[in-house]
């Protein structure tokens, strides 16, 4: 295993985890994989820990009784993000996953871990990307470095020229030693630099590390025509074309990512800046150009989305499953029902059967949704609320809905569901007695943080001394304490208008990120990429 190493260096791992079984499992099998390990029982130890000697990598346990992961990461992120840290949590939450990689998680591991080979493969890749992005940074940092002493250069030479020198001979020479030192700087780069003249669109100077990127002779690119768009994959060639011509006609700098064609059929991204160059007159009449190669970054960065769409495909078959098994569930009810010994027990049955089928159907839109972390609520509503009323036999109900688009996560929309089940069957089973049709209304709406639940109907009213909180039937008592669970208040008053009936109403307020549905895990793009510089 330690070959997958950098032979120079070990690399240190830093464990966090307040279950000293959990963590000596996991620093035990690293250290036998060749890591470095410390270990930290807790996020304030943790964070101390890496203040004082840092770390290659952490591996954090996301829920701590003193300070959780959600603390530690975006301070670990903040002092070094070139540092990946790993959440290792026995949550399954997507919400709280989310959240982890909003905050700066690079990968996340479900506890119990069953194979620490999957731990230690996640880990390596981490630790690889983590050093493509150093060395990144580093060349970023030395090439904009020579890129700033050179522009200095340049200025310095130019006010001496202009100072100095009276007669264009002189200048001319002047211009030919600077250029010669400007070559002899962009040789020793590892990054592609070219010059082109606008007026004869050829290319005055090609660094020798087109060679390497290219995989082309450089005497044969500054002979070739003057685009030099056959070496740029055909997919890309329109856009590169565009926004090169853009340089010339606005003088609007390039900066764009494509991919390259070399002669043995390999295809390179390449992160290019192109920037228009003036005369003394203030004229465009050059363009200057760095390329990069970021063929490693860019195969990591689809390692990245692999990953990500697995996981999504994951939950969704998690949510499937459920989802069958709840109404594996509905169905036994059904047939119990049938075989019940009198209409009370029968009328039990099909209770419980609603119930289940109301968190059935939560499952169900999450694995019919875009979005894995909340439900549309909206449509939840109307969906649940109309095989409610299409189950009463007794009596004949008109619904009406007023619902806003609302949505919710699941750990808020399966109580809603429940609550609304009770609600709404309490309405068509107690509120009209001895007629033969009645109505019911439902309406879902959000102001600001507070969500409002509400079913009210225009049948016989409440009975005298109704409590709703304390109620004799295991309805109200389940409405109740799903109310509780939610944080929110029940509101019981008269029906629609005033005239009659009942009017139950359910109030709590939701975050911030279950109206917004948080910051969404950016979906890295394909493809030919350009922005202004």
């Amino acid at each position: 295993m330690n070959d997958r190493q950098p032979a120079e260096r070990i690399s240190t791992i830093l464990v966090v985890d307040d279950d000293p079984v959990a963590r000596a499992a996991v620093s035990g099998y690293l250290r036998d994989a060749g890591y470095a390990v410390r270990e930290a029982v807790g996020g304030a130890d943790a964070l101390a820990l890496f203040d004082e000697r840092g770390a290659d990598a952490v591996l954090l346990d996301w829920r701590m009784p003193d300070t959780g992961g959600a603390e530690v990461l975006p301070r670990i992120a903040a002092q070094n993000p070139t540092v990946p840290v790993i959440v290792v949590s026995g949550t399954t939450e997507v919400r709280e996953l989310a959240r982890a990689l909003r905050l700066g998680a690079w990968d996340f591991v479900i506890k119990p871990i069953e194979d620490m080979a999957v731990l230690e493969r996640g880990l390596v890749r981490c630790l690889l990307r983590a050093e493509l992005l150093r060395e990144q940074g580093r060349r970023r940092e030395t090439l904009e470095e020579l890129v700033r002493r050179r522009t200095e250069d340049l200025e310095e030479a130019n006010r001496r020229l202009r100072r100095e020198i009276a007669e264009r001979g002189e200048f001319e020479r002047a211009l030919a030693e600077s250029e010669e030192r400007f070559r002899q700087l962009m040789e020793n780069t590892s990054e592609v630099f070219w010059v082109r003249d606008l007026a004869t669109d050829r290319l005055l100077y090609l660094s020798p590390a087109y060679e390497t990127v290219w995989g082309r002779p450089v005497a044969a690119a500054m002979q070739s025509g003057s685009t030099r768009l056959h070496t740029v994959h055909p997919d890309d060639r329109e856009n590169v074309a565009a926004a090169m011509a853009g340089i010339a006609t606005s003088a609007t700098p390039v900066d764009a990512e494509f991919r390259i064609l070399r002669p043995d059929g390999g295809v390179r991204w390449v992160h290019v800046r192109a920037f228009p160059v003036r005369d003394g007159g203030g004229n465009v009449y050059r363009v200057a150009g760095v390329a990069e190669d970021v063929t490693a970054r860019r195969q990591a960065e689809e390692n990245i989305r692999a990953s990500l769409r697995e996981k999504e495909i994951l939950l969704r078959e998690v949510h499937h499953r459920v989802k069958n098994n709840l109404q594996l569930i509905v169905s036994l009810l059904n047939l119990q029902a049938a075989y019940a010994g009198g209409a009370a027990d029968r009328e039990r049955f099909i209770e419980s059967r609603n119930r289940v089928a109301s968190m059935a159907l939560v499952h169900e839109e999450l694995y019919r949704a875009n979005d894995l972390a909340r439900v549309d609520f909206t449509d939840y509503v109307e969906r649940l609320a109309r095989k409610l009323v299409l189950s009463s036999v007794d009596v004949e109900v008109d619904l009406s809905l007023d619902l806003s688009p609302l949505f919710l996560p699941v750990s808020a929309a399966i109580p809603c569901g429940l609550i609304l089940n009770e609600l709404v069957t309490n309405a068509i089973k107690h509120a009209f007695h001895g007629r033969d049709a009645g109505r019911v209304s439902v309406s879902a709406r959000r102001d600001g943080r507070q969500v409002e639940l509400r079913v009210a109907d225009d049948g016989a009213g409440l009975p005298q001394g109704f409590e709703p909180t304390g109620g004799g039937t295991l309805g109200m008592q389940l409405v109740g304490s799903l109310v509780a669970q939610l944080g929110g208040r029940l509101d019981v008053a008269s029906g629609m208008g005033g005239t009659g009936g009942a009017c139950f109403t359910v109030l709590f307020e939701a975050s911030e990120a279950e109206h917004d549905g948080g910051d969404a895990v950016p979906e890295l793009s394909g493809g030919f990429v350009v922005t202004d510089g």
